[in-house]
């Protein structure tokens, strides 16, 4: 049930994800649109943008790398014997582990600094700072549980029966 739970996460995220992309996409053509017409935009789209490219970028990634959509370099990955290549699945899985791991963590220590000196981030609206860091918190700890759970399962970093580059 556990399991079905964190699916459920990670493919809610990407949902929330692709909705946010469209949602920055309406915002965009409104205020080209109000632009044109000679109304007034919204001051904060701008600002909003940059926060929702951090947002969806961070809320896609834990499931980028459940279906293995992260950048592997297959040229070199492909030519490794069926050994040396299990060795190096692990290897690179355990710096993906320890890095994601590495920076969620700094991420969370900088979302708490952030909130406990009560910073603002101002631009054309204002926003607490520690919400720039929350995603990033949470995104690559998701991301350290997948590529943990690609380890434990004995996974390779890159599907070689995936065919989905060569449409």
């Amino acid at each position: 049930m556990l399991a079905r739970l964190y699916t459920r996460l990670i493919e809610g995220l990407a949902t929330l994800a692709g909705i946010t992309v469209a949602a920055v996409c309406l915002l965009i053509v409104y205020d080209v649109i109000a632009r044109n017409l000679g109304l007034q935009p919204p001051a904060s789209t701008v600002a909003l943008t940059e926060y929702a490219l951090l947002y969806f970028t961070m809320a896609a990634a834990p499931w980028l790398v459940r279906i293995r959509g992260h950048i592997v370099v297959e040229l070199l990955h492909s030519r490794l014997s069926g050994s040396v290549r299990r060795v190096a699945d692990k290897l690179i899985l355990l710096v993906c582990i320890a890095t994601s791991a590495f920076i969620s963590l700094l991420a969370l220590l900088l979302a708490i600094e952030a909130f406990t000196r009560g910073e603002i981030e101002i631009r054309s609206m204002a926003m607490p700072r520690g919400w720039l860091f929350v995603p990033l918190a949470v995104g690559f700890g998701l991301m350290a549980t997948e590529f943990l759970r690609l380890a434990l399962r004995g996974e390779a970093v890159h599907d070689p029966d995936d065919r989905k580059d060569a449409i």
